[in-house]
């Protein structure tokens, strides 16, 4: 039993083979007879008239299409030849551009370095020139205070820089009451002109003495406040003021003359005239005195070109 079924098994199996084979067969004949007849066809197409004209046709129309591809390949490259040889010519043009621009920021840097060393040797040759005069005028600051001590520690001749007189507006006319007291309401900002000697054998130190009758006004709402005062209570303040200065003073040398304004006038107010025997005198006390304290004030002294005391004295003092 089982032998059979393993013989019908197999001859199953070879039977399918063989319809297999068989179908295969057929169809690579019907392939075959249908490639001979596509090729028959395909002959006989191609021998026909219509066929060989189109054909004719498609070639004229394929070699049309072809040099009608190779003109506008042809003129797409001579635009593209034209258009880089343009393109190659602006470069040129832009790097001659660029090369004269680099040439132009090249000089304009050379200008400027130039200028800048210019610049930088005037400032050189300025400070050289400025620790020049600065060490030329320590030179005659010492120079200066060699001949000051000379003359007067020793009796020396006056310095020729101080020999002259300074004066605030040399073109303009003297201020006439500067000349006759050595000070203005005005100050250097006068519109005249101060002469004021560099060396004098008078000083002047400015508000030196001061009483609270100086410093109110004269007059005031209800009249005169100097009243409150007795003239012999300022002359007893003022003897005091005198005794004390005066020896002081005298330490320099001796005075010939010691003025004291009572005008009350800012300018004039308690202003001290000193006038010594000599000149040297002076500038030694000019020098000792100037920038000393005294009574809560610092002493600003001043040498002064007084021509005459009694037209010093204000026409108002007599009446």
């Amino acid at each position: 039993m089982g032998k059979h079924t393993e013989w019908r098994k197999l001859a199953k199996k070879a039977r399918r083979k063989r319809i297999r084979q068989k179908l295969a067969q057929e169809r690579c004949n019907i392939e075959e007879e249908v490639v001979r007849y596509f090729i028959l066809e395909q002959r006989l197409r191609e021998n026909s008239p219509s066929y060989l004209l189109w054909a004719e046709e498609q070639r004229l129309l394929e070699e049309h299409q072809q040099v009608e591809e190779d003109r506008i390949a042809k003129e797409a490259h001579l635009r593209w030849v034209e258009v880089e040889q343009k393109a190659q010519e602006e470069w040129q043009i832009l790097q001659v551009k660029l090369k004269l621009i680099r040439e132009e920021c090249a000089r304009h840097q050379a200008l400027i370095k130039a200028e800048w060393e210019r610049e930088q040797r005037k400032l050189k040759e300025v400070e050289e020139k400025k620790l020049k005069e600065e060490e030329e005028k320590l030179k005659q600051q010492l120079l200066l205070k060699e001949q000051l001590e000379d003359f007067i520690e020793r009796g020396g001749h006056i310095p020729k820089q101080l020999q002259k007189v300074l004066e605030t507006n040399p073109n303009k006319p003297i201020c006439p009451f500067f000349k006759k007291v050595g000070a203005c309401r005005f100050g250097d900002a006068c519109s005249r002109n101060h002469q004021r000697p560099c060396i004098s054998r008078i000083l002047l130190i400015p508000n030196f003495y001061s009483h609270i009758s100086l410093d109110q006004s004269m007059e005031s709402e209800y009249g005169s406040d100097s009243l409150e005062f007795e003239s012999h209570e300022r002359y007893s303040h003022f003897k005091e003021f005198f005794y004390d200065v005066l020896p002081e003073l005298e330490k320099f040398g001796n005075i010939k003359q010691f003025e004291v304004c009572c005008n009350e006038e800012a300018h004039l107010r308690g202003n001290v005239y000193v006038e010594y025997s000599s000149s040297r005198v002076a500038m030694k006390a000019y020098r000792i005195l100037q920038g000393r304290w005294y009574g809560g004030k610092q002493l600003n002294v001043e040498f002064c070109g007084l021509e005459s005391w009694k037209n010093a004295i204000c026409g108002e003092f007599h009446k």
